[in-house]
């Protein structure tokens, strides 16, 4: 099965909802350090180039919502 990153829309929804919700810039570092983790653990157990694209997206989205 091949891996897609928009597999991961709702996950990378969430973040973004998770870190728009935070005000603090330390908060939202938190935020995606646990995000971080939590992918590269069971059930995903997704590699760190993976969870990094999926990162990437998110800071993407991120700065699209600030225009």
């Amino acid at each position: 099965m091949r891996w897609k990153l928009e597999d991961w829309e709702a996950t990378i929804e969430k973040i973004v909802n998770e870190m728009n919700q935070t005000p603090k810039r330390s908060d939202k570092r938190k935020i995606l350090m646990n995000w971080r983790a939590q992918l590269q653990m069971e059930p995903t157990r997704l590699e760190a180039f993976r969870v990094d694209l999926i990162v990437r997206e998110v800071h993407r989205r991120l700065k699209g919502d600030d225009k």
